[in-house]
């Protein structure tokens, strides 16, 4: 579900390739975060559009904020996705 999309997997990874090039400062760690979330909220509710069903209330969010976290521990893009999917789905029980 989450991040599923190819596409968006590789988009998201050059964006994220190319501020830890200029990174270094705090502000750019949080426009990074910002990005990631941004980016991650868009592949979550076009998902969760194209399911045709309703997601719980805060799942969007839970989910997203999970995939920076995991960012930030050093996971790849990729990695923070599928671990945060799995999250949710536990958590929600979708």
């Amino acid at each position: 579900m989450i991040l599923h999309n190819r596409s968006m997997h590789v988009r998201l990874s050059l964006v994220v390739s190319l501020l830890a090039l200029s990174a270094g400062l705090p502000a750019r760690a949080n426009m990074v975060d910002q990005i990631i979330r941004s980016k991650c909220l868009d592949a979550v509710n076009a998902e969760i559009k194209s399911s045709g069903k309703p997601a719980p209330a805060g799942m969007s969010d839970y989910t997203c904020d999970c995939v920076v976290q995991e960012f930030k521990k050093g996971n790849s893009i990729s990695q923070a996705s599928g671990t945060c999917k799995q999250r949710a789905v536990t958590k929600y029980g979708v």
